[in-house]
């Protein structure tokens, strides 16, 4: 059976087994969906919720083609950069414990670092893309691609990649800057005595009892139900693995499945997790000229026949997956988008916007 065929079929297939209450989707959002997915050659999940429930779930596709396994509604896939935003809503649960500080020099956790940069950069600058920090990592990963799947002791990574002079004061320029998560990942490791993966755990994959979803330096992690990424899968296969340095776990070492990013979104933005505080400063946009706040994004929509509408979007790409995470902050009406084999941007994001009802000129804050 050809790779093709094999898609055909998997289509048909979820179509009638993998759509959450089927019988009361709605026909139009499930025949647009089914549009997208052959326009787009759609590969991956998508889902659409209100609050903390799945009113549409359709996985599309394989998740490893070779064993010609399916992709189904609970597979799991790396998330890109959404992996900032669950950074930073483990900040926030720590400065809500009183162990940290968004305005706090970050010389107060790491006192061995730079003192002269060292006591003008803060959680919140580098939180944000405005540290100021030179990318030293995607300067190094020009000059010698391997070190993207390197292991390095975390100190030794902060000394390495993100000790530079600064290139501009910090706060006064967006500049989205890999390597200010490296300096993250060494304060919460420092702060909390534990690994990343394990602090991620115990402050918010658990409270919102995401079970399916954890921490791994990508492929290297051997994470269980993995959605495998692709180049292409027609006219041939051919794959595109995903790596990730373990200092870098803070930027693109989340994985999750649609329905536990849909807890996320509710347990964060429409729950109890964070404190009114935290969740007010996560959705303040720090730099308006990129609409960003705190590990994401904050924008502000026109819907037809309504009031504005102040939407969180956070994207991610990572090799080969894209994900779409969107919020109405109003409603709570969710749209999740999982893909192992990137979709065109524009046709996914028309979706998007389509099944939120909002109109595709953005007003940014």
């Amino acid at each position: 059976m050809s790779v093709n065929h094999f898609k055909l079929t998997c289509l048909g297939l979820f179509v009638g087994l993998c759509v959450s209450s089927p019988a009361h989707a709605d026909d139009r959002l499930q025949k647009q969906v089914h549009r997208f997915v052959a326009d787009a050659h759609f590969n991956g999940v998508v889902l659409t919720g209100k609050d903390e429930r799945a009113e549409y779930v359709e996985a599309f596709g394989v998740a490893d083609a070779d064993s010609k396994r399916p992709l189904q509604r609970n597979s799991r896939f790396f998330v890109g950069s959404v992996s900032k935003w669950l950074t930073t809503i483990v900040v926030l649960r720590l400065v809500d414990k009183g162990k940290l500080a968004l305005d706090e020099p970050i010389l107060t956790y790491l006192p061995e670092y730079r003192a002269d940069t060292g006591k003008q950069l803060t959680l919140r600058h580098l939180l944000s893309h405005g540290s100021g920090l030179p990318n030293g990592l995607m300067d190094a990963f020009k000059k010698d691609p391997s070190i993207e799947s390197e292991t390095r002791p975390q100190a030794e990574a902060v000394t390495r990649y993100a000790s530079g002079d600064l290139v501009f004061t910090p706060g006064t320029r967006f500049d989205y800057n890999i390597t200010n998560w490296i300096l993250v990942q060494a304060i919460l490791e420092r702060v909390s005595g534990q690994s990343y993966a394990e602090l991620a755990q115990r402050l918010v994959l658990k409270p919102l009892r995401m079970a399916d979803s954890g921490i791994a330096a990508a492929e290297a992690g051997n994470v269980p139900n993995l959605a495998l990424g692709y180049r292409s899968l027609e006219p041939k296969v051919e794959r595109r693995v995903y790596t990730l340095p373990n200092y870098l776990l803070t930027g693109g070492g989340f994985y999750s499945t649609a329905e536990d990013m849909l807890r996320l979104n509710h347990g964060v933005l429409s729950g109890k997790l964070l404190s009114p505080a935290s969740r007010k400063a996560l959705l303040n946009v720090e730099r308006p000229e990129s609409a960003y706040a705190l590990g994401g994004r904050v924008r502000t929509y026109e819907t037809k026949g309504k009031s504005a509408q102040t939407v969180a979007t956070n994207d991610g790409t990572s090799g080969a997956y894209r994900t779409v995470s969107w919020r109405v902050l109003d409603d709570g009406r969710t749209v999740i988008i999982l893909s192992n084999l990137r979709p065109d941007d524009s046709k996914m994001f028309a979706l998007t916007e389509s099944l939120l009802g909002l109109q595709s000129a953005r007003k940014e804050n």
